[in-house]
């Protein structure tokens, strides 16, 4: 297969395809075990990783409020991207601060993937079950991984592990994160190694397996304490976001800057070139660390 030269377009490939592998596996995972009940709209059960989402999928009304909300989403991705750049470019952002920038893209182009899919299923007569559920609002961890943030997900690992292991929970709740890591370890990092070099394996499981102690925390020292567990849910689910959103997720979105300079080897301080690379490749560090503000 041809990939195109650009290194983030490539990111984007393979993430695509990560994905595709990712659910097949996670889809005949939830096949193999048990079925606990019978479930229908078979077209749409293919989609959606768990039987769970299948049935909380909704009724459609019609084809217009479905192309209704692709062309506001279109528009809404749109402009965002144009100001993420414009923002980019204008103040020099880099480094860590990319990843708290591109926070509100990557919740709409989820929305929007939603959106385009809902189009191809109308003929079935419903729609896919929500993905995101106003995340912001979390009251606590738990609420956010568990009721708000990638739902499909959450109903996959309710059904396949939370379900099946109530009577141990905590191995249950570690178990969770720690698959959750390992796929975006999979779906993120490798293909990051395989594009550019950069080794960054381990921060997604760093960053999932924090929410799990998180959640813990929270139920053993801040249950009654609501503004606190608020505060709590901020801490470590967005702090931290540059742990998960990092430079392979960023590739993958197309919101990694590209150099439109060189990096000049000059050993010993002599000023004499004798290597000249291109600053997206990681032959050259300092370039590497320089590339987000040089335009």
């Amino acid at each position: 297969m041809m990939l195109p030269d650009n290194p983030n377009w490539q990111m984007t490939v393979f993430l695509l395809l990560a994905l595709v592998v990712m659910e097949f596996v996670m889809k005949l995972v939830a096949l193999l075990l048990p079925a606990k009940r019978e479930i229908e709209r078979r077209a749409m059960s293919w989609v959606l990783v768990s039987p769970d989402s299948v049935l909380r999928a909704q009724r459609a009304t019609g084809a217009g409020p479905v192309v209704l909300r692709i062309l506001m989403l279109f528009a809404a991705v749109l402009l965002s991207y144009w100001v993420y750049w414009q923002l980019v470019r204008g103040f020099q952002i880099h480094g860590i601060l990319l990843s708290y920038l591109a926070v509100p893209l990557l919740l709409l182009i989820g929305e929007s993937l939603v959106a385009i899919m809902n189009l191809f299923l109308l003929p079935g007569g419903y729609l896919l079950p929500a993905l995101l559920c106003r995340p912001w609002a979390a009251r606590s961890i738990a609420d956010f991984w568990g009721n708000r943030w990638n739902l499909w997900a959450s109903d996959w690992f309710r059904y396949v592990i939370f379900g099946r292991l109530r009577r141990r929970p905590l191995f249950a709740l570690f178990l969770v994160f720690a698959a959750s890591g390992l796929v975006h370890e999979c779906v993120i990092n490798v293909p990051l190694y395989c594009v550019t070099g950069r080794i960054l394996f381990g921060t997604m499981m760093v960053y999932f397996l924090l929410q799990a102690v998180g959640i813990l925390v929270e139920r053993h020292f801040l249950n009654g304490h609501p503004r606190l567990m608020v505060m709590f849910v901020w801490l470590v689910v967005f702090v931290p976001l540059p742990l998960v959103l990092n430079e392979g997720y960023l590739r993958g979105l197309q919101l990694w800057p590209e150099c439109n300079s060189i990096c000049i080897h000059t050993p010993g301080g002599t000023g004499i070139p004798t290597r000249i690379y291109s600053p997206s490749r990681v032959e050259c560090p300092a370039a590497v660390a320089a590339c987000p503000i040089i335009f």
